[in-house]
């Protein structure tokens, strides 16, 4: 998968912020300030999200399931992951949720290349 973390993210760079929430969607923010520990991040109205988010991108929470950070391109990666697992599992083929994180994207691809003229 894309790297983890956010390592050179600057106030004014965009992020999506996803919520892991099904009731609510998936949306982009703009990064507001840096400070030493937290990051602080801006909804496309211009307000100030109420949590701040550790470097890594996780949100600084101690209840349920957090938010978290991700730039773009990583983004773009995970959906894309996602993706793959659904139509590899659509072919017959559970990939374990316990070596998912291992499997990269270029492998996830080249197995649904093999498998999808067969199917």
């Amino acid at each position: 998968m894309a790297d983890t973390g956010l390592p050179d993210v600057k106030v004014g760079d965009p992020l999506i912020l996803a919520t892991g929430n099904r009731y609510r969607s998936d949306e982009p923010v703009t990064v507001a300030r840096i400070g030493r520990k937290y990051l602080y991040v801006t909804r496309q109205d211009g307000r100030e999200y109420s949590g701040r988010f550790h470097r890594d991108g996780t949100e600084d929470s101690q209840y349920g399931a957090r938010e978290r950070l991700y730039t773009p391109e990583q983004y773009d990666e995970m959906k894309q992951r996602a993706n793959l697992f659904m139509e590899l599992l659509a072919a017959g083929i559970n990939v374990k949720h316990e070596i998912r994180s291992a499997v990269t994207t270029d492998q996830l691809r080249a197995l649904l290349a093999v498998i999808k003229p067969a199917a």
